[in-house]
C-alpha cells in the first residue's frame, strides 16, 4: 500500500472499525478497490478494466444477498471519495480535467455497485429455476422453506465471469433434478447434490463446462448442514485461481493449496507482496517474471513465447533477483516470486466473494 493510498485507507479506518465483523470483512474490501481506482485516476482514460467492472459489480451484488444497507455503504464511500480528495490536493495541484475524472470514477463505481446491488430480488420475489430462495438459504446458514426435499450432501460451485454473460439462459434445461442456483449475470453459485467430493467435482466441471468463456470456478464438498463453510471455501479458491493467473476452469482446493494459504494469511500475503512489490513498477520485468512462471521455469521457452534473445532474458532474470533477493532461475525460489505475485494481484487488484464472506454479524 503506497503513501496515498496509506493515507486515505486510515481516513476511514474508524468507520470500517464501527461495523460488526462480517460486515466490515466486505466493507474492507470495497474500500480497498474504490481506493486504488481513485488513486489511479487518470484523464486520458475513459474506459475499466473488466475486472475492475465485476469486481464493483460483485461487491455490490454480495452486498445486496446479505440484506445489509446500502446507505451505510453508500456513506463510507462518500467519506471515502472525500479523504481522496484531501490527499490529492496534498501531493499535487488538481487541473479541471483531473477533477472531472476524479469525479467520474467515483460515479462510475457507485452506479456499477447499485447495479449488482439492484440486481438482487426482494426475499419475497418467486423462484425463478433452480431454486434461487432455497439456494440463498442453504448458502447462508439458515432453514431452508418449509417441504423442501434437500440432499444430505452437496458440492458448492461458485462461479464468475469478467464480463456480463447471459448464464441463466445458457443453464437453462442443463441442470439435473436437484441442483440449486443462485445466477446473476457476471457468475453465481451451484449447489450439487453429490454423495462425495469425486462426483460432485465430475458434475461441477460439466456445468463448467456449459458457462460462457471465460469464467473460473471453485468447489467444495460439504454436509449440508456445512454449506456456508463450503460457500467461503469455493469462493476463496476462485480468488486464488484468478490471483495466480491460473487459466480458466474448474477448480478444487488442493489445486490451488499454495496461494490459498497464502492468502488466507493476510500477514503472510502482505509481507509477500512487499517483496515482488519493485518488480512490478517495470513492465518488462513483470511480464517476464510471469511468462517464466508460466513456463515452470523453462527459460528456453519462455524467452520464446517473449520474442526476445535468450541472453535479453537473463539479463532480466538478474534484475529481478536484484530488486527482490530470489533468485528466478532456481525452481525453488521461483516458487516464492510466484506464489508473491498471486499474493500481489490478490492485494492491489481484489476479486471478492460473489455472495458473502465468513462470519455473522
Amino acid at each position: 500500500m503506497n503513501t496515498m493510498h496509506a493515507d486515505i485507507w486510515y481516513g476511514v479506518l474508524g468507520e470500517l472499525d464501527r461495523l460488526p465483523p462480517a460486515r466490515r470483512r466486505k466493507a474492507d474490501n470495497v474500500v480497498r478497490l474504490a481506493i486504488r481506482l481513485l488513486c489511479s485516476v487518470d484523464p486520458t482514460r475513459d474506459q475499466w478494466d473488466a475486472r475492475e467492472l465485476a469486481a464493483v459489480h460483485t461487491m455490490g451484488h454480495g452486498w445486496a444477498v446479505e440484506g445489509w444497507p446500502l446507505d451505510q455503504l453508500l456513506e463510507l464511500l462518500g467519506k471515502v471519495c472525500g479523504e481522496a480528495v484531501v490527499v490529492w490536493a496534498q501531493v499535487s495541484e488538481i487541473t479541471t480535467e483531473r477533477y472531472k475524472a476524479f469525479t467520474e470514477t467515483g460515479n462510475r463505481f457507485m452506479r456499477t455497485l447499485l447495479r449488482g446491488y439492484q440486481e438482487v430480488p426482494p426475499s419475497t420475489a418467486a423462484r425463478g429455476a433452480g431454486n434461487p430462495q432455497v439456494a440463498r438459504a442453504l448458502l447462508r446458514g439458515q432453514a431452508a422453506p418449509d417441504g423442501e426435499n434437500l440432499a444430505p450432501a452437496y458440492t458448492v460451485m461458485a462461479f464468475r465471469t469478467l464480463t456480463p454473460q447471459p448464464t441463466k439462459s445458457v443453464l437453462a434445461g442443463e441442470l439435473r433434478p436437484g441442483v440449486l442456483t443462485v445466477l446473476c449475470p457476471w457468475g453465481g453459485y451451484a449447489l450439487v447434490p453429490a454423495e462425495d467430493e469425486r462426483s460432485g467435482h465430475a458434475e461441477c466441471t460439466r456445468i463448467h463446462a456449459l458457462l460462457p468463456e471465460p469464467s473460473w470456478a471453485g468447489v467444495s464438498w460439504r454436509e449440508t448442514g456445512q454449506l456456508p463453510a463450503g460457500r467461503i471455501e469455493a469462493v476463496d479458491v476462485v480468488a486464488s485461481a484468478l490471483a495466480s493467473r491460473r487459466p480458466p476452469g474448474c477448480y478444487l482446493l488442493g489445486d490451488v493449496l499454495v496461494e490459498y494459504a497464502v492468502l488466507a494469511q493476510p500477514s503472510v500475503a502482505t509481507m509477500l507482496a512487499a517483496k515482488i512489490e519493485p518488480v512490478t513498477r517495470h513492465p518488462t520485468l513483470l511480464t517476464t517474471l510471469h511468462a517464466l512462471v508460466a513456463t515452470d521455469g523453462n527459460r528456453s521457452k519462455a524467452a520464446a513465447d517473449l520474442i526476445i534473445h535468450r541472453s535479453t532474458l537473463d539479463y532480466r532474470l538478474r534484475k529481478i533477483q536484484q530488486l527482490t533477493g530470489y533468485d528466478p532461475t532456481s525452481l525453488r525460489e521461483l516458487q516464492i516470486l510466484s506464489t508473491a505475485l498471486a499474493a500481489h494481484e490478490a492485494t492491489v487488484s481484489p476479486l471478492p466473494p460473489l455472495s458473502t464472506d465468513n462470519g455473522s454479524e
